[in-house]
């Protein structure tokens, strides 16, 4: 029997796990191993697709199934199988077009079948270079036919603060979520980390007393909400901080390795 049997821990990816250069540190690193080594489970709840959070894969150990897209996707990297999957609502779409439309200035991104579609470009397209998974740069008209896991608009941080009310008020009642300054996240209504993370803690038959979760962004509030113990890296957003029962070390200070040596 290992001291973490029937323990799970789970933790955002950007500016949790990964640090400012984007890595997973070498202390967080040996603390992962050796905390499934002692019968823990690890994974991470991440905006992030498929592709993107196995590119990582180089840096870290997850012996779990990973929840993507902010809860909408449950994935077993061991099996390469979708554990479960809710998508965008169709009715939704209509309001895509109408951002698209009206605000020229925001930029669109289609997530569907595991593939980037570009509908409009911006400023943040350019990330895009780096990665190595592909990216269609148009929307085709077949893709509106094709189920949606995510949409994201994108902005500078006061277009956004601007605009993610009037969006939620006058074109989508659905569930939106910030996952950072420049995104606003669209993804199915009950979808979210926090679901997600109740879907597998009740799918590895963790009670969630036994669940620890780490993140900074407004989408891991619910996640943090619904684990028995949270918390809140220093460079987390304050009301990420006000809502979790303990506020760590920053992403660049070894977070994950301080909560594993705490647990």
């Amino acid at each position: 029997m290992g001291k973490f049997n029937g323990k799970l821990l789970v933790s955002d990816m950007d500016a949790t796990l990964l640090n400012s250069k984007k890595m997973v540190s070498s202390a967080n690193r040996a603390a992962i191993e050796y905390f499934i080594s002692e019968g823990g489970h690890f994974t991470v709840a991440s905006g992030r697709m498929v592709p993107a959070v196995s590119a990582y894969f180089n840096q870290m150990t997850i012996n779990a199934p990973a929840i993507l897209h902010n809860g909408a996707k449950l994935y077993d990297y061991d099996t390469n199988k979708v554990v479960c999957e809710r998508y965008i609502e169709e009715e939704r779409k209509a309001a895509i077009k109408r951002v698209y439309d009206t605000h020229p200035e925001l930029g669109l991104e289609v997530y569907a079948d595991e593939l980037v579609y570009v509908y409009r470009e911006c400023f943040e397209t350019e990330r895009f270079k780096t990665r190595s998974y592909k990216v269609i740069y148009e929307l085709p008209d077949r893709i509106w036919e094709r189920k949606w896991t995510k949409v994201l608009i994108i902005g500078h941080k006061n277009q956004l603060d601007e605009f993610e009310p009037i969006y939620r008020r006058d074109y989508d009642k659905g569930y939106s979520v910030r996952s950072g300054d420049h995104f606003l996240d669209i993804v199915a209504t009950g979808a979210s980390k926090g679901n997600g993370l109740a879907d597998l803690a009740d799918m590895l038959k963790i009670d969630m007393k036994n669940v620890y979760a780490v993140g900074d962004n407004m989408n891991d509030i619910d996640m943090l909400q619904a684990a028995g113990h949270s918390f809140a890296v220093a460079n987390a957003e304050q009301k990420v901080k006000d809502i979790s029962d303990k506020v760590i070390p920053s992403c660049d200070d070894d977070p994950i390795a301080y909560i594993i040596d705490s647990i």
